[in-house]
């Protein structure tokens, strides 16, 4: 995680990525988190999600298993196949949604 820390130079976008970080970990914590894609990844020991903070939007990457499944619940951050966007707001986080995600693609 500090290593992909380091290469965010926006103060707000380091606290977005620590925020995110402590939202899957607490779910997922015996989860190897590493660097994949430039993205923050977490195995365990199959890869479960992605998460990385981009210009406009946190981006969450939950593979493409948990997308049907939760269809109507990422409808409103659903951008591409297996993409949801969150606003770079802290606030605007669906913590619930993207922790039921995280252990729904962990056991299946």
């Amino acid at each position: 995680m500090d290593e992909y820390l380091a290469t965010l130079t926006d103060p707000k976008d380091k606290i977005l990525a620590k925020r995110m970080h402590q939202i899957i970990s607490a779910v997922l914590p015996d989860a190897e988190v590493r660097l994949s894609y430039g993205l923050v990844g977490y195995f365990q020991p199959k890869q479960v999600c992605f998460f990385g903070i981009n210009k406009q939007h946190i981006g969450f990457y939950p593979t493409n298993k948990p997308i049907e499944h939760f269809e109507k619940e990422i409808a409103p951050y659903l951008s591409g196949k297996t993409t949801l966007k969150f606003p770079k707001n802290e606030g605007d986080i669906p913590e619930k949604l993207v922790q039921e995600i995280a252990v729904w693609n962990l056991n299946h």
